[in-house]
């Protein structure tokens, strides 16, 4: 008997040992069971010193994570979430049938994340943040184990998920989580889809961002494009977020390149958006993260401004100055006018695009007709010009990429070409090349199947944006369109983009033509490929750092480089893009109040948002150059030249109806400008002269 007593007590000194240990290695207090708390309750204390103070605490069916400014509340049975802070309470839905979408031996399944079998939570703590895990699995016929977290992290309590999961023989196509926020009660919604959208609760017309090709909210039929990271329609940058009273709330996608998200806005609305996760290569693969950062008072301003902070943090911010101190070609830039200039349209017989627009088939204007036209523009008193050559190939404009030289021999070949170079040079013009490099011809001399995108099974529809928009269909695995000029094409392989650029270029050199500039089309308008060729398999990380590679190569060898319809990630490695407005919803300049002083925007001189956000100006193919359009060319560029290394700090709305609008810059400067009237007021005003 007393040798029993003596092992009980060195037992449970042993236990108590290690409780102590516990406590000291990971900084977690471990709460006793009060009385009629019931025999569920649990509580964690985080005592790592310089953490935030959170405690987690389970009662029955919840589990409560409590700092001292937010507090969040997670149902066990259907993992439904609230948010509670000092001025607003922010509810998410609960789990939903077709939340979770998995694969196993070639069929898709359709599931729900709160029906697993095995849901097990615990206390979760990094050192640096602080809350719980969520281990789930046990769906029936599928082997996968997901594991979520959610914790709160830093001064700010921004809740921070991570995803990852456990692939089997079971592989994860879609997860949405955490849930969609319940905007019954929302104000607005913020996108960052274009170059950002305001989106009332009951905004009156249906909204989808990809999809919405009338002003009126009219969805196209045959687009089956999906919402995803990096088409500029769906988000220029990856976050967004809610206003609702003085509270304001946001979720920033941190793995943002497999990512897209749930939407929904009927007529009347209200909006529904949260995150999905999309696969790569088939599979989950690779751990995701999402923050949500809360304001106690706050808008879009606020949310737009943590996103540039950290956009900061992640290197997707450069400055142009730091760009100008690195390549001080890119300083010509600055208040200098673009122009797009075609010199051929000649369009594949057969195809779709020349029995759709037979008017316009075939159309040139030699080399030295350009030349001729810019002369004038210099003489009737335009002195910087940044011109982008477009449709100079040999066959013209989207036509045979990526196999695009000799120059167009009808308009002057070589020699037209070398002799426009010279004389863009002789006036201080800029000389740039529009190029591409994604859209894969069929009639180009190098063509070869063995190098386009391969998608992951023949037997499915295809994906590769926008032929889901404008009508697509497979051989094989292989996507194809024709809705060009060129006709029938497919797109290339990320990793065969680069040499063809630099053959292309190089053949341009031994000509001693030499442009200042690339304006690489398509690239940061639609979203990078996966590659399922087992000899060139890609995911769309790969196919990103591919295109960072052609502007790494342009920058070095060129000087100046541009972009169709930037988003975030191309901004480190651009100096200007072309613009795009929304066709719905309340327009607020979410782009320019992130990255107005890293890169360049053009806008035409009668778009009074060229002025609103000091942009620069791109004038028509047929611009008049007299003196009413050349002022206004002025005006801008002037404007250009004061704000472009200027942080836009302040962006607001001066009447209800949203027709009178003010931005405002680091230097004080404020722009305001009223839609019913038509005006402009520049406070200081500027001085014209370029």
């Amino acid at each position: 008997m007393m040798q029993h007593k003596v092992q009980s007590r060195k037992t449970s000194y042993l236990l108590y040992c290690c409780c102590v240990a516990l406590v000291l290695l990971t900084g977690i207090g471990v709460n006793a069971q009060q009385p009629g708390t019931g025999a569920t309750d649990l509580a964690f204390e985080n005592k790592v010193f310089g953490a935030p103070e959170v405690s987690v605490r389970k009662h029955n069916n919840e589990w409560t994570i409590a700092g001292k400014k937010n507090t969040v509340v997670l149902k066990r049975n259907d993992l439904s979430m609230q948010v509670k802070t000092a001025t607003g309470n922010w509810s998410f839905f609960p789990s939903q049938d077709g939340d979770l979408v998995v694969k196993k031996q070639g069929k898709e399944k359709t599931l729900r994340l709160a029906s697993a079998s095995r849901k097990e939570i615990s206390y979760y703590n990094t050192g640096y943040k602080s809350g719980i895990r969520i281990l789930l699995e046990g769906w029936a016929g599928a082997d996968l184990k997901l594991f979520l977290t959610l914790a709160l992290e830093g001064p700010a309590e921004e809740l921070v998920f991570d995803i990852a999961a456990d692939e089997n023989q079971t592989l994860v196509r879609k997860l949405d989580w955490p849930a969609a926020l319940d905007a019954s009660d929302i104000d607005y919604t913020l996108l960052s889809n274009v170059r950002g959208v305001l989106l009332p609760r009951n905004w009156p017309k249906p909204y989808h961002p990809i999809r919405t090709s009338e002003p009126d909210g009219t969805i196209t039929p045959s687009d089956h494009s999906e919402l995803q990271s990096n088409v500029i329609e769906d988000w220029s940058m990856s976050w967004w977020g809610f206003q609702k009273g003085m509270a304001a709330m946001m979720l920033i996608v941190e793995t943002p390149d497999d990512a897209a998200y749930q939407f929904r806005h009927p007529a009347g609305g209200p909006t529904l958006i949260g995150p999905r996760w999309r696969p790569s290569l088939g599979k989950l693969g690779y751990p995701r993260t999402v923050r949500m950062c809360f304001f106690e008072k706050g808008n879009y301003v606020n949310l737009a401004k943590r996103y540039r902070q950290y956009a900061m943090e992640q290197g997707r911010f450069v400055s142009l100055k730091d760009k100008v101190a690195a390549k001080p070609r890119v300083a010509d830039l600055i208040g200098t006018p673009i122009v797009r200039s075609g010199i051929l349209t000649d369009y594949l017989p057969g195809s779709a695009r020349w029995k759709r627009d037979s008017a316009t088939r075939h159309a040139m204007v030699t080399f030295d007709q350009r030349a001729q036209q810019f002369r004038e523009w210099k003489n009737k008193g335009l002195p910087s010009l940044m011109v982008v050559l477009t449709g100079w190939p040999k066959l013209g404009y989207d036509r045979q990429h990526p196999d695009v030289l000799p120059p167009a021999p009808a308009a002057g070949g070589w020699e037209g070409m070398l002799r426009l170079n010279r004389e863009l040079k002789a006036m201080g013009y800029l000389f740039g090349l529009h190029d591409q490099y994604r859209d894969y011809y069929v009639d180009a001399p190098s063509f070869n199947t063995e190098f386009a995108i391969h998608e992951e099974d023949s037997a499915s529809p295809p994906t590769i944006f926008p032929g889901t928009r404008f009508g697509d269909f497979k051989e094989g695995k292989v996507p194809y369109m024709d809705y060009w000029d060129g006709g029938k094409m497919s797109y290339l392989n990320g990793r065969f983009m680069l040499g063809h650029m630099k053959k292309n270029y190089q053949w341009l050199f031994d000509h001693d033509i030499k442009p200042q500039a690339s304006y690489l089309d398509v690239f940061g308008y639609v979203p990078p490929d996966e590659d399922f060729n087992p000899q060139n398999r890609v995911t769309r990380t790969d196919a990103i750092n591919e295109r960072i590679k052609l502007y790494r190569w342009a920058k070095v060898h060129l000087g100046i480089v541009g972009t169709e319809t930037a988003c975030d990630w191309t901004v480190p490695f651009v100096d200007f893009s072309s613009p795009l407005k929304a066709r719905n919803g309340i327009t607020v300049p979410l782009w320019d109040l992130v990255y107005h002083d890293a890169i360049l925007t053009t806008y035409n001189p009668p778009d009074l948002y060229g002025l609103l956000n000091a942009g620069l100006p791109q004038l028509g193919r047929d611009f008049d150059a007299g003196p009413a359009a050349l002022s206004l060319v002025k005006r801008m560029s002037a404007l250009n030249k004061r704000l472009a290394f200027a942080e836009m700090t302040n962006h607001e709305f001066l009447n209800k109806e949203f027709t009178r609008e003010r931005t405002t810059f680091s230097d004080g400067t404020t722009v305001t400008v009223d839609w019913d009237q038509k005006t402009v007021t520049i406070t200081p005003e500027i001085n014209e002269s370029l």
